[in-house]
């Protein structure tokens, strides 16, 4: 049985609480994200290309739909997969465009080599949750399994 089925089944299982946490532990940076661009939106706009005149209002509007959404999605455990695989790509594209080491200021080096690193981490977390699903404790678990236990909604 694979592991995401074996998931599902029990909520005493390792994976179970695996899922839980990398899901608990990751979405949090991303709603974090998503507030603070929307708190400051004309700076985040002003960052991209486009600037906060033209295109790169789009970008931000879109960075903070993803973050914001997929954020929520992932601690919920509401469509966590899908979730997963948006953040993958636009963890990537961030990561190149923001925090690219090998082309900072010598005294920004190490903190955008860490920030880089981080976001591989993220990145692994990321695909475990894509790979496996969101677990036994999710929201999207309970509406398949119903009251009970017994086949809900799906």
């Amino acid at each position: 049985m694979p592991t995401s089925a074996r998931s599902v089944a029990s909520a005493n299982s390792p994976d179970a609480w695996v899922l839980l946490f990398a899901r608990a532990a990751i979405a949090p940076l991303f709603l974090y994200s998503g507030i603070g661009k929307v708190m400051a939106f004309a700076v985040t706009a002003g960052r991209l290309p486009g600037g906060a005149d033209g295109f790169g209002v789009v970008l931000a509007a879109g960075a903070v739909a993803v973050e914001l959404g997929c954020g929520a999605a992932l601690l919920l455990g509401l469509f966590a997969r899908q979730a997963a695989m948006v953040l993958f790509p636009f963890t990537i594209a961030a990561t190149l465009m923001f925090h690219n080491f090998w082309a900072a200021p010598e005294a920004q080096v190490v903190m955008q080599t860490v920030n880089f690193l981080k976001n591989l981490g993220l990145l692994g977390a990321l695909a475990m949750i894509a790979t496996y699903g969101p677990g036994a404790f999710a929201v999207q678990t309970a509406i398949k399994l119903g009251p009970k236990g017994a086949p809900g909604l799906s």
